[in-house]
């Protein structure tokens, strides 16, 4: 069998219709890739700052219905040498102070001891852009609460997030 050719060269390459068609298709990609990406790091980065906001609502949550169990005295005055005070829990030999950093986002938890030890638990971090406090005191101490014994903390643990109700039952005291 035999093999016809009909030039003296073989076929080889690209046509020129090939070669265009494969540079308009990658100027697609180099226009939309730099888009997607950038698209996708803002909601990984979001992502991110609703998990922590969500951790640091567990948190608060996992401390703050035993301290308010034991509280003797609620109210919002400074103590522990703590300005931005949400809530002050008294109790005998103890209080502990939750608070809130606005220039950081960061909600801590802080004990002091009679004998002057003082322990700082950092609960989170929430968005610190947020015009208010991401966690406030609802009521307990100077605002009426349902129970007298009830000690509530709204969190809104996201600027998209629906608000939060943390609600605590004291053992006992009156605030």
């Amino acid at each position: 069998m035999r093999i016809r050719r009909t030039s003296g060269r073989p076929e080889s390459g690209f046509t020129l219709t090939e070669l265009l068609v494969t540079i308009v298709i990658m100027g697609v990609v180099a226009l939309l890739l730099p888009r997607a990406i950038v698209l996708g790091l803002r909601f990984t980065a979001d992502t991110g700052q609703r998990v922590a906001a969500t951790g640091a609502l567990g948190t608060l949550n996992r401390y703050f219905y035993g301290d308010v169990r034991s509280a003797e005295e609620v109210t919002t005055g400074p103590a522990c040498g703590v300005a931005e005070v949400i809530v002050h829990l008294g109790r005998p030999g103890a209080d502990v102070v939750y608070a809130y950093d606005p220039p950081t986002g960061a909600l801590n938890r802080v004990r002091c001891t009679d004998a002057g030890v003082v322990v700082t638990t950092p609960l989170g971090r929430f968005d610190h852009a947020a015009p208010t406090r991401p966690v406030t005191l609802s009521c307990g101490a100077g605002t009426p609460c349902p129970s007298p014994l009830e000690v509530t903390l709204t969190v809104q643990s996201h600027p998209a997030a629906p608000p939060a109700t943390l609600t605590a039952v004291r053992r006992s005291g009156s605030s």
